[in-house]
């Protein structure tokens, strides 16, 4: 689901390599790793401590570094970078480093967030996850960290709802989990001005009461087509 909504393909995109539209420099790989937020720099280092490694990004490190610890929006200096990673994405050890950084850098993080409140559904874990990689782990308002956090402190008494599942806000209210993920994706919109199409799309499922999964999904795409993704989850 997260690569179709960042590459517009429910498969594997690991060559994808392209200007970013939201301005990120270069936005690369199955989760559209991105040159200004530092996560391609990540997959490209643990690339470099395997054996197959053969220098195919050397010469970009210096400016990936500095775009990476400046969140550069610049694509200066990076001719040719699509071309290494088109290349690279070939190889089995680059295709493992992408998955990798997806599972350190995003899945076990929001993990984390999951297991805080006793989060079940599959749309919420869903979207705590796209949340992560679109708009990064901070504690700003703007990132996971400050909308999960705006999105418990919007609640200051238990509410009741038909999703099967409460979840437990601040350690006081019981809030059912559906209500809480409407907030949160509201507290996202307007917090941050990515992934709005993405946001829409969750909010589909939610009104189709496709909240959890078993065999399959059906998402709206950045097209507005609906595409069935199947799902195994057990």
């Amino acid at each position: 689901m997260i690569s179709l909504f960042q590459t517009g393909s429910t498969g594997l995109s690991y060559a994808d390599c392209r200007k970013d539209s939201d301005g990120s420099g270069y936005a690369s790989g199955i989760i559209s790793f991105t040159t200004r937020h530092g996560d391609a720099l990540k997959v490209i280092q643990e690339f470099r401590t395997t054996g197959s490694y053969k220098g195919e990004f050397d010469e970009y490190m210096d400016t990936l570094k500095e775009y990476a610890d400046s969140g550069s929006r610049s694509t200066k200096n990076l001719d040719g970078y699509c071309d290494a990673w088109n290349a690279a994405a070939d190889n089995f050890e680059f295709r493992l480093a992408q998955f990798t950084i997806v599972y350190d850098k995003y899945d076990v993080p929001s993990q984390e967030y999951i297991d805080e409140i006793g989060i079940k559904l599959s749309v919420t874990r869903a979207v705590l996850y796209d949340t992560a990689i679109v708009d990064g782990l901070g504690s700003s308002k703007s990132t996971l960290g400050g909308i999960f956090k705006a999105t418990n402190n919007a609640f200051d008494s238990d509410v009741t709802g038909e999703s099967g599942n409460s979840v437990t806000v601040n350690d006081k209210y019981q809030v059912d989990e559906a209500i809480w993920l409407e907030k949160f994706l509201d507290i996202r919109e307007k917090n941050s001005s990515a992934g709005r199409k993405n946001i829409e799309a969750y909010r589909s499922i939610i009104t189709r009461n496709e909240l959890n999964w078993s065999d399959s999904v059906t998402v709206t795409d950045s097209d507005g087509d609906d595409v069935v993704i199947n799902c195994d989850f057990t």
